[in-house]
């Protein structure tokens, strides 16, 4: 029933416009159609709507949108707070500094204190005002507070009568010189500058007292009626256009009209919330967009006990409309909630090993996705007894996220849904309230009880493997995985990592050049540490006591480390070269001095890039060259110049 106008300048007269979501559902359920502008452009009852984005693809906004006013692309409306939102293309704004606002009537809208503000900049505010209605860009009505109603169409205002009680108005349209109102009553009057008597005055005409929705047909301005038995009617033409003439066929239980092109095209909505499109006597259901399928997406399937992962839920529509639908505990399940708990933003936290399927809903349809937990880091303890693998409770109960409460000897656990109850040296067990007998019985520790991994097989659906090499328990759930170590485990891993490395260990060094350790000091080999990304750190003891490390570095590093000459020397320097005090102090402070031979001069300065020999009476002269464009003259092995 709303006659819309399309202005193209709309948002470049709009600024500073605060930005609402769009292509995000609001609620879960099954939406009904409020109202509609457009085939596609639909105010549902949750406050969202939907659009044309470019004119080809649908798309939901959301706003809490009380009521619009527009066309397909673009259009405005208000909030249920009373904001005046705009949108164009599928993006929707609440346009800053317009609150209060009572009604829309595209361009215009009608604010709580009785203003009118436009989009067109020619118009003057108008105050005082109690309705408004527009019919696209061709004429606007509006009802003062005082109960003048007038009309302007095409630049010429017209005032129509005299309405005593503005608030007996429940709708009021426009077509050029005539508007049609409809009351609260149920009675329709015509206002039209077209019909006045002998001296001039304009005569109202009641079409009827009966009424729930009206509208004015853009083309002609025929008057649609939708009646309080349902029915749908038409005024005539010429001296039938104060009075209903025709009946609509097929028309019942109809309380609302929408969408009105002619008295042969329109959309209707019945009492049960059902919209029917008419084309000439043909009825259609116009359903409101339904889901059809949903897809998911995560940021990781295979994430670690602390990770946080993130699932896209995107909602295909009957109308193709793709809709991103934020993750909540409405519309989401967790099948192991012990697993993964979803947080206030939408993503979920991992915190327990295992396997768990997420499962989102919304509008009936449901998609799924496995996710699958890791440990970040190894447990503690595990061992093999008689060929029994056991494991300790604690730790691994909670790895799973689960509970573990001691009581009376033994322990009561709960891993989700999951409650179990062992004794240590005994083979009763109580799983969900119901007696089990187990393989074997848990050991008792000092700190703790050892359950049987065969538990975690027979309760939990864990595989368990024994690693006989590492001497420790490897734990899967599918994809998912954690490992429970031994008190032996350490040593042996590290022995495997260290490999063919172990032999360096307490072997002594002299630092020749080395992350600017003092030269020629004595350090000692303790330990070469592996770690998980496959390096390793060399740990020494200095001559002092001082333990001192190497950076991480690959093996193929340690080795050259320790075998290149460069970087350590595997001889005491002081005790193979009986050289002076004040050569000693040349040589550590890295400089050359004239009367040096090659030795003290590789010991200062390293091995040279090149070297050039000559022989000429009975003299050797030999050049070296240095990277660092230093050069050495030596004449029969001893220093004659430097340069530098």
């Amino acid at each position: 029933m709303r006659k819309l106008v399309h202005i193209i300048a709309f948002f470049a007269l709009l600024l500073g416009c605060i930005g609402l979501k769009s292509g995000i559902v609001a609620a879960e359920g099954k939406a009904q159609i409020v109202d509609l502008i457009g085939k596609n452009t639909l105010l549902m009852n949750d406050g969202t709507m939907w659009s044309m984005f470019y004119g080809t693809d649908s798309i939901q906004m959301t706003g809490n949108i009380a009521s619009i006013s527009g066309n397909e692309v673009d259009g405005i409306g208000t909030t249920r707070s009373g904001d005046l939102v705009s949108w164009v293309l599928g993006e929707l704004k609440i346009i800053e500094g317009q609150t209060g606002v009572k009604q829309v009537a595209y361009p215009y809208w009608l604010k709580t204190d009785g203003t009118v503000v436009s989009t067109n900049p020619r118009m003057d505010k108008l105050q005082g005002i109690a309705w408004i209605a527009s019919d696209q860009d061709k004429s606007f009505a509006y009802l003062k507070q005082n109960g003048e109603l007038k009309v302007k169409s095409y630049n010429l205002e017209t005032t129509l009568g005299i309405i005593s009680d503005v608030s007996s108005i429940k709708a009021m349209e426009v077509h050029l010189g005539r508007v049609a109102v409809l009351f609260n009553s149920g009675a329709v009057v015509i206002y039209s500058d077209s019909n006045f008597d002998d001296k001039g005055r304009i005569v109202p005409s009641k079409i009827t007292e009966d009424a729930v929705d009206i509208a004015l047909t853009p083309d002609a301005g025929d008057l649609l009626i939708a009646r309080k038995d349902g029915s749908v009617w038409t005024t005539g033409h010429s001296n039938g256009q104060f009075k209903l003439d025709n009946q609509l066929p097929g028309l019942d239980q109809v309380i609302q009209l929408a969408l009105v092109k002619s008295i042969d095209q329109f959309y209707a909505k019945k009492n049960d919330g059902s919209w029917e499109s008419y084309s000439a006597g043909d009825l259609t259901p116009f359903d409101a967009p339904i889901v059809k399928s949903l897809s998911l997406t995560t940021s990781d399937v295979n994430p670690l006990v602390g990770d946080t992962v993130h699932i896209g839920i995107s909602a295909t529509y009957s109308n193709n409309g793709k809709i991103n639908v934020p993750a909540s505990v409405d519309n989401v399940t967790v099948d192991k909630p012990n697993l993964l708990k979803l947080l206030p933003n939408g993503a979920f936290k991992v915190i327990g090993v295992g396997q768990t399927q997420v499962t989102a809903t919304t509008g009936g349809v449901s998609k799924s996705v496995t996710i699958s937990s890791s440990s970040r880091s190894n447990l503690k303890y595990a061992k093999k007894v008689k060929d029994v693998v056991f494991v300790q409770v604690k730790p691994i109960v909670q790895a799973l996220g689960g509970t573990v409460a001691t009581k009376d000897g033994g322990v009561d656990i709960v891993v989700g849904n999951t409650k179990l109850t062992l004794k240590a040296g005994s083979l009763n067990a109580l799983l969900n309230g119901e007696n089990k007998v187990l393989k074997s019985a848990p050991l008792a520790d000092k700190t703790d009880i050892y359950m049987p991994a065969s538990i975690l097989t027979d309760v939990f659906g864990a595989k368990v493997l024994w690693n006989d090499k590492l001497k420790q328990a490897d734990i899967s759930f599918g994809t998912a995985h954690m490992t429970i170590v031994s008190a032996e485990t350490a040593a042996l891993v590290k022995k495997a990592g260290q490999g063919t490395l172990i032999k360096y260990i307490g072997k002594s060094y002299w630092i020749n050049y080395y992350q600017q350790w003092d030269r020629f000091s004595k350090v000692t080999v303790t330990d070469i540490q592996p770690d998980n990304s496959g390096s390793f750190t060399v740990i020494f003891k200095s001559a002092a006591g001082k333990k001192v490390s190497s950076e991480s570095m690959t093996a193929f590093n340690v080795t050259e480390l320790f075998e290149d000459g460069a970087s350590l020397l595997k001889y005491d320097p002081y005790k193979k070269y009986a050289w002076s005090t004040a050569t000693w102090k040349l040589v550590k402070a890295e400089e050359v001095a004239i009367g040096m031979n090659k030795d003290q001069v590789t010991m200062s300065w390293g091995v040279p890039y090149n070297k050039s020999v000559l022989s000429s009476n009975g003299k050797t002269i030999e050049i070296w060259y240095y990277t660092s464009e230093e050069t050495v003259g030596f004449v029969n092995g001893i220093v004659k110049y430097t340069i530098t």
